[in-house]
């Protein structure tokens, strides 16, 4: 971790399959992706994580990235992370039709 200007930069390195990700938490999650609208979804958290999400995204992404477009990214790095576990874990679950 080393930290320049008020950024803190990380190093996630998770084992040897997945890669290493080098950045700000700024940069790797607080980033504007192409995400056009939001649609018309709603999903409920706690609190206490949606007051953390909120502080989060107005303090270190200064206020330029709406809370939907946060958590969508938090969501596509989890997915991206975890997809090969998540697939085998459904696939062993999944019981065949016939």
């Amino acid at each position: 971790m080393k930290k320049t200007n008020n950024k803190v930069e990380v190093t996630i390195k998770l084992n040897q399959k997945t890669r290493i990700v080098k950045g700000t938490y700024g940069k790797l999650f607080l980033d504007r992706k192409d995400m056009h609208k939001r649609g018309e979804k709603s999903i409920y958290l706690r609190q206490e994580y949606h007051d953390r999400l909120s502080r989060i995204a107005h303090i270190i992404g200064g206020d330029k990235i709406p809370l939907y477009a946060y958590l969508d990214n938090i969501l596509s790095h989890h997915f991206e992370l975890y997809q090969a576990i998540i697939i085998e874990e459904f696939e062993a679950n999944c019981k065949p039709l016939f």
